[in-house]
């Protein structure tokens, strides 16, 4: 075998390994990245949005990772007023664990939000459970969860209408933004 041989061998060997190692690493991403149209919301607020059913969400993580409080969930949650009690942040420790291909997965990473607790003139009774719901989310969207949405894909019409699945590659950002 010549060096120029070896080289492009050794160039295949490469990508090869680096791409199984990829799908390895995608391997909870990929599984968790789609929405289900019927459970989100346009929102025509701050510049507008797709939101997505906590619940929804809830009810996915539970499919992947166990019950809530078991297979994933917070801990060491702390609420914490500032602004003259005007706004409550709320810092806790997400956690979660399953099993891939490797074998357990055990993970955890800190997950932050904060609220206002008046709603114009009026106390906020439901902030408390509002500020961990949407912490709760924002940990899971780190996980891949509902990717597709926070990605940008449900501003795309064509996206939503073929149920997630445009038979583009979810790198090739240029053929969906």
């Amino acid at each position: 075998m010549t060096a120029k041989e070896m080289r492009e061998e050794g160039k295949r060997i490469y990508y090869q390994n680096k791409n199984k190692k990829k799908k390895k690493n995608l391997f909870l991403w990929e599984q968790v990245e789609t929405t289900d149209p019927e459970f989100t919301t346009k929102v025509n607020q701050r510049g507008g949005f797709t939101a997505i059913g906590a619940q929804y969400q809830i009810k996915n993580a539970t499919e992947v990772f166990g019950a809530f409080g078991y297979g994933f969930g917070v801990k060491d949650e702390k609420y914490t007023p500032i602004l003259n009690d005007t706004l409550i942040v709320y810092t806790a420790t997400f956690y979660y664990k399953y099993k891939d291909e490797a074998g357990d997965v055990n993970g955890e990473f800190p997950i932050s939000s904060s609220i206002r607790v008046m709603m114009g003139s009026k106390l906020d009774d439901d902030c408390i459970k509002k500020v961990q719901t949407d912490a709760i989310t924002k940990g899971l969207s780190r996980l891949g969860f509902n990717a597709d949405v926070f990605m940008g894909r449900f501003d795309d019409n064509k996206y939503v209408s073929s149920g997630g699945d445009t038979g583009t590659d979810a790198d090739s950002k240029e053929e969906w933004i």
